[in-house]
């Protein structure tokens, strides 16, 4: 496995090439960052609700993507605590929302939370705890498949 960060664009939940993803849109926000999103049916657990791992993706794709927007710093997650509080419809518009909670070194400990448009209720909240990564090592290649 190549030591090299690359980013081809097919990541499943923010690559715009990936046909199958869940292609993510994040917006800067005065204390953090945003994304919308609307869960299709391929995404469920029980009938009719999304599966919690899914949730879960979204939460650590809104904090992951904080540091690299707002200061150009990638990171990855190296641990992540999820806890859901309500059950959530599949194609239910939510938010996802991210917030950078201390700082140190090499480490940004990040908390987000999922809430539901039509109320503002929220779905499920997170806490990751997030390593940074040497932007020297990472790439953007060109390409179909990326290789």
């Amino acid at each position: 496995m190549s030591s090299e960060w690359i980013d081809d664009r097919y990541c499943f939940a923010c690559g715009e090439r990936n046909p199958i993803g869940m292609r993510l849109n994040f917006k800067l926000t005065e204390g953090g960052i945003e994304a919308k999103y609307a869960f299709p049916r391929e995404m469920q657990g029980y009938s009719g609700v999304v599966h919690g791992g899914m949730i879960s993706l979204l939460l650590d794709e809104v904090m992951v993507n904080l540091p690299w927007l707002k200061d150009k710093k990638p990171v990855v997650s190296a641990e992540i605590k999820v806890q859901f509080k309500k059950p959530l419809a599949i194609m239910e518009p939510v938010t996802a929302r991210a917030w950078i909670d201390r700082q140190r070194k090499s480490l940004t400990w990040i908390k987000s939370v999922l809430i539901r448009d039509r109320d503002g209720e929220f779905v499920a909240q997170a806490e990751a705890l997030c390593m940074k990564v040497d932007a020297e090592q990472m790439t953007f290649k060109k390409g179909n498949n990326g290789l």
